[in-house]
């Protein structure tokens, strides 16, 4: 019966994405409502069988656990599943259900915790990755053949296989939209010049980009007068206050986005209601685990998402761990979509988000701010000013020296999230050092907070 089902929803959702009208109608009727759940732990026992089958890390994995894909029998069985980790990452064929010729898109993540992750696609991996984003699009936001849409995700890591921006375009052209895409950054005058010239009616961005372009345009123009209906913010946290702001300065609806390159994109987006992003649990399987026992964790409560993918064809993944806090919200959307929603809450390693998206981890700097010669300890503070972040570092030196103000200085523009934040995408202030005699953070006890987030990015 559960079979015949998924076949019928799959077989309905291919062929009738476009209509947004038709599509909330049938995910809201009593039919999906009431097999929805069983249909996608169904399709999340096929993919951990399939897994097994054709992926050699999941068979072993699976094996080496003495766990068959029977085992599985209801959504409490998933804890007998080891976790996957990013780390395991590393070698990524050993993940391939299918023979690398079959793959036609490699997407990377930034690699600011070590070596990037590469995650590979086949063409029905990347068709689904369109079709989901297509409809999303039309479903939440109503977008269709009217629109322009503004997509500034190509400064996000500054990476040109970073796949949120390929996805997305082919989701807009998919809509019959116009797709409005740059090479480069282009300054605020120019930005306003485009959004104004080709009448763009969406723009899809980071939140810092969009206030760092908010900020310099406000002082001479009305942004309001551009009609700009939508906004889709994506790729870091988007605070309650940022989105209050930029709703004011810009008119427009301000949307929040959630996703992975390693799931594929977007898998979640807020409705209307903005009460927490709803999961694409047509693609994958959602859970909220106890980070430190692993154990799954009840509806409500916070803990580290983690997800499975469901029709992945070429490079599956099984209980991936996000290393995000969150959780899933209980009640039902009064939109009507019966998909879950989750809200993000933070994160539960010390990685964190700077500029336009980048994710840096204090290792990187550790190994770099650490070995310059004279330096003992230091300490960043991480604000906002004139909405951009703020990079203070407070190091200790046995030497005052100017000249060794201006090494660290150097030294950490060379990182490449920082130096893409200052002059590329403009979404972080020029480093300031401030010196300190040796054992100053020591007495001021901290030494082992390295890290000082004063942005509240999760309020």
């Amino acid at each position: 019966m559960l079979e015949r089902f998924a076949q019928f929803v799959e077989k309905w959702w291919r062929t009738n994405y476009s209509d947004s009208n038709k599509t909330h109608a049938f995910l809201s009727s009593t039919l999906v409502k009431r097999y929805l759940n069983r249909y996608i732990f169904f399709k999340c026992r096929r993919s951990i069988a399939y897994c097994y089958n054709t992926s050699p890390f999941y068979h072993d994995l699976l094996k080496s656990a003495n766990i068959k894909p029977a085992d599985i029998k209801s959504p409490g069985d998933m804890r007998k599943i080891p976790l996957t980790d990013s780390c395991d990452l590393v070698h990524p064929e050993r993940f391939f259900s299918v023979p690398i010729s079959r793959f036609i898109r490699v997407h990377s993540t930034a690699g600011s915790t070590g070596i990037p992750k590469r995650i590979f696609f086949t063409p029905k991996d990347i068709e689904q990755q369109i079709t989901r984003n297509a409809t999303g699009f039309r479903l939440f936001y109503g977008m269709n053949e009217n629109d322009r849409v503004r997509i500034m995700y190509e400064i996000g890591y500054g990476m040109n296989d970073w796949g949120i921006r390929y996805c997305m375009e082919n989701a807009v052209q998919r809509l019959g939209a116009l797709a409005v895409t740059t090479g480069g950054v282009l300054s605020a005058e120019d930005e306003f010049q485009m959004l104004s010239n080709y009448k763009v009616t969406n723009i899809f961005g980071t939140p810092s980009r969009l206030l760092s372009l908010t900020c310099q345009l406000e002082k001479n123009h009305d942004l309001k007068s551009l009609h700009i209906r939508n906004i889709l913010l994506g790729a870091e946290p988007l605070p309650s206050l940022t989105r209050t702001r930029l709703k004011n300065i810009w008119g427009a609806n301000i949307f929040q986005g959630y996703g992975l390159t390693e799931l594929g994109g977007s898998i979640a987006g807020e409705c209307c209601e903005k009460d927490g992003m709803h999961v694409t649990e047509s693609d994958v399987f959602v859970e909220v685990i106890d980070p430190k026992t692993s154990e799954i964790l009840e509806d409500e409560a916070i803990g580290e998402l983690v997800f499975t993918t469901l029709d992945r064809e070429g490079m599956p993944l099984v209980r991936y761990r996000t290393h995000d806090l969150g959780m899933i919200l209980h009640d039902d959307c009064p939109c009507g979509l019966p998909f879950r929603r989750i809200q993000v809450k933070g994160r539960n390693d010390k990685i964190f988000t700077i500029g336009s998206g980048d994710k840096l981890s204090p290792a990187t700097l550790d190994n770099i701010i650490l070995n310059l010669p004279n330096v003992m300890d230091y300490q960043l503070i991480l604000d906002r000013e004139c909405e951009k972040d703020s990079l203070t570092i407070l190091v200790e030196t046995t030497s005052q020296d100017t000249s060794i103000q201006q090494e660290i200085i150097d030294t950490l523009m060379s990182i490449p999230e920082i130096h893409h934040g200052v002059n590329c995408s403009r979404t972080i202030e020029y480093p300031r050092v401030q010196l300190l005699k040796p054992h100053t953070l020591v007495s001021d006890a901290v030494k082992a907070r390295r890290i000082v987030d004063k942005r509240h990015l999760y309020e």
